[in-house]
């Protein structure tokens, strides 16, 4: 009898644990426990035989328990982030490529080599900048970027601490060393420009500034890099401005040689941060708002500019430092317009609020209806980290 109980028992326990762990039969998917064999299986004693049920689920739920691995449990900010570093397409000013033009309009930033830029002007620059009083300069920086006096600042903003307009002589004769880089740096930028005019797949149909058609406004735009900040901006702390490319340093002069900086984040098409690494003397190029309207959607874009990360070690005391971009962008009484023919489009634009956030993400295909550059300016200025596309309502 007890020899009846115990095998009895022994076979219900070996049913249960087969509805329960077999994912067609039970629906789990947790590995159910080794079929019985000599070494572990062991005769219930008679006493047991009514419990025997009990006994097998209870050892199974025990033996699941202990071989499962806990949940892993993201945070909202890594979702929308990636802190490994990441390399861009690099592309050289002196040569061109295709392959690397296409491969930087599907990103919207590469890597720009053979700029000639001497490696020893961002260090005078940042030198200079660092002796100019940021607090005093609020309202110039509201004034140089077309803003009125009175527009009135989100709490905690600090972003940007100074704002310069390179053409403008007056303004920059007390800063010479930053002058003579921001004029390099436009240079670069308007090179640029015209490179990528030179390739329509991945550019624009025309050489936008050529034969006087349009007038091009250089903008520096320095921000501060609070010490130890390894994560990217928050709300509030980093505004944007529009512009065709903007140009980031990512190099640093140690002693007399150029070294590679922190990598920078820069906010993709999508609306996610990236952790881009340097290269020696490269500069970082973002593709704005305005190229890919230009492109009609060929090019994606970058939401807002490269913001630095700061180095390892930081955040032991050392006091902010400052980095500078270059921005080329136009005169806010510009209307924005697709260079690109438009086949079949349309002129009416749908209303951001209908579209759903991240909606067409992919840049092929877009088309935009003109707009003016001072309304798309103010928004994007006073908009919050760009949590949503701006430009889905110039959308056709």
């Amino acid at each position: 009898m007890a020899a009846a109980a115990a095998s009895s028992s022994t076979a219900a326990a070996t049913v249960t644990a087969a509805s329960v762990s077999g994912t067609k039969g039970g629906g789990s998917v947790f590995p159910g426990p080794p079929p019985p064999t000599p070494s572990n299986h062991h005769p219930l004693p008679s006493s047991a035989a009514a419990g025997g049920t009990d006994a097998a689920l209870s050892m199974l739920l025990q033996r699941l328990l202990m071989s499962s691995p806990a949940p892993t449990l993201r945070s909202p900010l890594s979702s929308r982030s990636r802190n490994s570093k990441s390399l861009p397409p690099l592309v050289s000013l002196d040569s061109p490529g295709l392959r690397p033009l296409r491969a930087a309009a599907d990103v919207g930033y590469f890597h720009l080599e053979g700029h000639g830029v001497p490696f020893l002007w961002p260090s005078s620059a940042l030198a200079e900048l660092s002796l100019v009083d940021a607090s005093a300069r609020r309202v110039s920086n509201l004034v140089t970027l077309g803003f009125s006096e009175e527009e009135p600042e989100a709490d905690g903003a600090e972003d940007p601490a100074l704002v310069f307009d390179v053409d403008d002589e007056g303004e920059m004769e007390a800063l010479p060393a930053t002058a003579e880089f921001a004029r390099q740096m436009r240079d670069v930028g308007m090179k640029v420009v015209a490179m990528m005019s030179g390739c329509p797949e991945s550019g624009f149909a025309e050489e936008p500034f050529s034969e006087g058609r349009r007038e091009a406004r250089c903008l520096m735009w320095v921000s501060k890099v609070a010490a130890g900040e390894a994560a990217p901006p928050v709300a509030g702390k980093a505004k944007a401005y529009p512009y065709v490319v903007g140009l980031h340093c990512q190099w640093e002069v140690s002693g007399q040689e150029a070294a590679p900086a922190p990598a920078s984040w820069v906010m993709d098409d999508g609306g996610e941060w990236t952790a881009v690494g340097a290269r020696d003397g490269a500069l970082l190029v973002t593709i704005g708002d305005i190229a890919q309207v230009w492109s009609n959607g060929t090019l994606r874009k970058v939401r807002g500019m490269a913001r630095p990360v700061s180095a390892p070690g930081e955040g032991h005391g050392e006091a902010d430092r400052l980095s500078v971009t270059v921005l080329i962008s136009l005169p806010l009484d510009s209307v924005i317009t697709p260079l690109v023919p438009v086949p079949g489009g349309g002129e009416e634009g749908g209303d951001d609020d209908d579209e759903a956030d991240g909606v067409g993400s992919d840049g092929d295909g877009w088309r935009f209806r003109s707009f003016l550059l001072e309304d798309h300016a103010w928004r994007v200025y006073h908009e919050r980290l760009q949590c949503k596309d701006p430009m889905v309502r110039y959308r056709i």
